[in-house]
């Protein structure tokens, strides 16, 4: 693994359609506009930031966990276009990405509007083949609720294996509601 090129300079990923970048404070209304929608926190243990400030302020803590080599994340646009379409998070469950020893988690979003389109799933085969080239992970995780069938399918299509189902495991920010969470798992070796 070569930690210094991965976090010399952010890592952009292109794919056919896709530009996988890092996120600027220019992104902060287009990560607002659809974290706005009720569709896309659904699933989620928050509902989003609260405002286009918000947004930006979030922005600006992930750019600052990836200087501390703690989280890589990712802006989805469409290739020579600059609208943010969705994210892609990259984090391992512990420490930095310096320590190899623990798994990565990865969390992802996408704007309805692209839903359905092949988006989501190009994205993450981007971000899984550089993943496994660069950073050689044994495992990479993902925690999505199981009510959320369209994402659990996703995650079978690239992969991932469901390993159970953590009850109680998170609890919501807003509502204080306990969540069960499907744990979905990609071996690397």
């Amino acid at each position: 693994m070569n930690i210094e090129a991965v976090f010399g300079s952010f890592p952009a990923i292109q794919t056919e359609r896709l530009n996988l970048r890092q996120l600027q404070t220019k992104d902060a209304e287009d990560l607002y506009s659809f974290w706005a929608d009720a569709k896309v926190t659904r699933y989620l243990d928050w509902d989003g930031p609260g405002s286009v400030e918000d947004s930006g302020q979030l922005i600006e803590s992930w750019n600052q966990a990836y200087q501390e080599r703690r989280l890589l994340p990712w802006g989805i646009s469409y290739r020579q276009q600059s609208e943010l379409l969705g994210t892609i998070t990259l984090m391992p469950t512990r420490g930095t990405f310096e320590e190899s020893r623990y798994p990565l988690v990865m969390g992802y979003d996408l704007t309805p509007k692209q839903w359905n389109q092949g988006i989501m799933s190009e994205a993450l085969n981007g971000v899984l083949d550089f993943t496994r080239r660069s950073l050689r992970p044994y495992r990479i995780q993902a925690e999505v609720s199981p009510e959320n069938t369209a994402s659990l399918k996703l995650l079978k299509k690239l992969g991932f294996q469901q390993e159970g189902v953590l009850r109680s495991y998170l609890m919501h920010e807003v509502t204080h509601k306990l969540l069960d969470i499907a744990v979905m798992a990609l071996l690397c070796n």
